[in-house]
């Protein structure tokens, strides 16, 4: 409407003035308002709207980027177009996914736009249909609305640290050395591992004859070899971690740091078991790349704690009906401030009481965030707390040190303790 009245004083004005002054050439100055003023009330809104929207991923790592697309098309009318669409909170935008296009008259409109996306935090996230309004010149007419599409669910995982070609070899070199803490040529025992294809060698007794006469070829069962370490992480979900933003904070980090040494233990033939403190959801020990998918799926439904009663030295006295044989190494993974040390320290004892075994604490540090001032204080703080630990320590900010790194040294803790 605003429009509208400056195009009709536009117009006057000129009249105005050539009667009061009597300058009839003054008056010729109104025709290119008049005329824009015809053509605005004539003119019909933008209509035959067409939108492409296509997405190049729905399954992204938390800080990886998915480039969208929008391809944009306009039939009738004339006038302003007005397209985009609505990311959830925990999607990043780079570049713009909102414009505004000029529909002229008689010519067909087709434009194309891209902009990327990446998830800050690990879980579902959406983004919304493309909505798009068409105004017509002067805003004086109802306006065209399309709402284009569907909302499209993105799904964000934590980001495994590329660790792999990096650590792999030395795990293997480490692997051939007298260790007890695999024997894949060993007796098998009775925990079964997987169906698999029938390979020279295998013996006919492993031979699943109902699976071969249903899929038509020759397949096997294979059990864990005996000797193979076990490996049980403990993440602590509870208070003790929900410090920082819900972005960078500590429990956002070690579902990171979790998803990424399980996967590396995993690739590694250890067996790995997972607790979440807090949640009460245990995995038990278990082997073989197929079982990330698992692991994964308990990463992305974690968040902070549901049963705030339950405390580390709790959660493992539940782990202990849950976990069958031994384990080697036990990692807990926490955020170790003066309110949780003694439950730290009584989960250990409590571990090495049912497993007989050794245990890595993975101290997790968010208050990076706030400062480098609170940051040097904290990790002095937290050098002094681990010094009564009789365990090994292991001190991560995940601001400054990579997934990657932490998980170095992780796996380098659970080594020296094999």
């Amino acid at each position: 409407m605003e429009r509208l009245t400056w195009l009709v004083l536009l117009t006057l004005a000129p009249f105005s003035l050539a009667i009061l002054t009597g300058v009839v050439g003054l008056a010729y100055a109104s025709f290119i308002p008049a005329s824009v003023l015809v053509y605005g009330i004539l003119s019909e809104p933008p209509s035959g709207i067409v939108v492409e929207r296509d997405v190049g991923s729905r399954k992204l790592a938390v800080g990886g980027t998915a480039e969208v697309r929008v391809r944009l098309v306009v039939e009738g009318g004339s006038g302003f177009v007005f397209i985009g669409d609505v990311t959830s909170p925990g999607l990043e935008v780079v570049g713009k996914n909102r414009h505004v296009f000029f529909k002229k008259p008689g010519k067909r409109l087709v434009v194309e736009y891209s902009y990327k996306i990446h998830p800050l935090k690990k879980g579902s996230h959406s983004l919304s249909p493309v909505e798009v309004i068409g105004r017509d010149f002067l805003g004086i007419k109802d306006g065209t609305y399309v709402l284009a599409g569907e909302e499209v669910e993105i799904e964000a995982y934590p980001r495994v640290g590329g660790i792999r070609r990096l650590i792999l070899s030395k795990l293997r070199t480490r692997e051939r050395r007298a260790s007890n803490h695999v024997a894949p040529l060993g007796p098998t025992s009775t925990d079964f591992r997987e169906i698999r294809e029938y390979r020279p060698g295998d013996s006919l007794r492993t031979i699943n004859w109902k699976a071969t006469a249903r899929l038509g070829k020759v397949l096997v069962n294979e059990y864990e070899p005996e000797g193979r370490a076990t490996v049980m992480v403990y993440l602590d979900t509870t208070e003790s971690t929900a410090v920082g933003s819900a972005f960078h904070g500590s429990l956002e980090s070690s579902l990171g740091l979790v998803m990424s040494l399980v996967s590396l233990l995993l690739r590694n033939d250890f067996k790995v078991g997972l607790y979440l403190v807090g949640s009460r959801r245990i995995i038990t020990p278990r082997s073989g790349v197929q079982a990330v998918s698992t692991f994964a799926r308990a990463v992305l439904s974690a968040g902070p704690s549901v049963h705030h009663e339950e405390s580390l030295p709790l959660a493992v006295e539940r782990s202990r009906t849950s976990v069958r044989g031994g384990v080697a190494v036990a990692v807990l993974v926490t955020n170790l401030t003066p309110y949780n040390l003694d439950d730290v320290k009584n989960a250990i004892e409590r571990l090495r009481a049912a497993f007989d075994c050794r245990v890595v604490v993975v101290d997790v540090n968010p208050y990076g965030q706030f400062g480098d001032v609170p940051l040097a204080l904290s990790a002095l703080h937290k050098e002094g707390l681990s010094e009564d630990l009789k365990a090994s320590v292991v001190h991560w900010n995940p601001l400054e040190e990579d997934v990657g790194v932490a998980v170095k040294k992780v796996v380098g803790g659970v080594f020296s303790a094999l």
